[in-house]
């Protein structure tokens, strides 16, 4: 490519000038770092709220082992708006099954589709037994 003299001389003033812009660039962003990191800074807080703000809108169902109903009911209490606890009769028939009734479907089915929150005890086997016939009801 030839260029006229003119054209160079444009051409070299438009690089100098590009390269001057360019270092503007860097050292206006080199002598202030606090502003990206600023911006930064604000951006993670914004998403952490935004995170919290989406979890605590989330409610669970409690079902609740004999051992943990106490807790459930006060995870209710402190938090409403999140949690509704569901009775659960945890029995034996005479034949030594389990007898088990899962509170939240009679009398009407509030726990189809909702988020459930099993509180479990592994105290012992039997105990262990009966709580795995409600988790994988």
């Amino acid at each position: 490519i030839i260029e006229t003299g003119s054209g160079a001389a444009s051409s070299s003033a438009a690089a100098a000038a590009a390269r001057g812009r360019v270092a503007t660039q860097s050292a206006t962003s080199d002598a202030d770092p606090s502003t990206d990191e600023g911006y930064r800074e604000l951006f993670n807080k914004l998403e952490y709220a935004r995170h919290r703000e989406k979890q605590s809108r989330k409610r669970y169902q409690l079902v609740a082992a004999p051992a943990w109903e106490d807790l459930a009911l006060r995870m209710e209490k402190a938090y409403p708006e999140r949690f509704h606890f569901h009775k659960t009769s945890w029995g034996k028939f005479p034949d030594g099954t389990d007898n088990i009734e899962v509170g939240g479907f009679t009398p009407h089915n509030v726990i189809a589709g909702e988020r459930i929150m099993f509180l479990a005890s592994f105290h012992n086997n039997d105990v262990t037994l009966s709580q795995f016939q409600v988790l994988v009801m």
